[in-house]
């Protein structure tokens, strides 16, 4: 029960550290990046490539993060589920 409980907590670590350096590396988003996500149009010529590279970053990171929330959910509820089929089973084991 030790060791599984011990690995769960090493792969959650694990995918948190792996998800804080990637938003640390992200961080060459644009500085208008909240007028990117209210969808602004006030950018020039020059920036409009710049812009829409700002865009598609922004939707990476997005989706990068629904990633890792649903790996994280997955790893929490499977775990659970484990966690109480082993109580039951010991529960069981008890009352013979």
């Amino acid at each position: 029960m030790i060791e599984i409980e011990l690995f769960f907590k090493t792969v959650e670590a694990e995918i948190r550290r792996k998800h804080i350096k990637y938003l640390k590396k992200q961080k060459c988003l644009p500085e208008c990046s909240a007028a990117l996500l209210e969808g602004g149009e006030d950018i020039e010529d020059k920036d409009e490539f710049k812009a829409l590279k700002g865009r598609k970053k922004i939707k990476l990171v997005k989706r990068f993060n629904q990633g890792i929330e649903t790996a994280l959910k997955v790893l929490q509820s499977e775990y659970a589920r484990f966690d109480k089929r082993l109580r039951a089973e010991s529960e069981k084991g008890k009352k013979f």
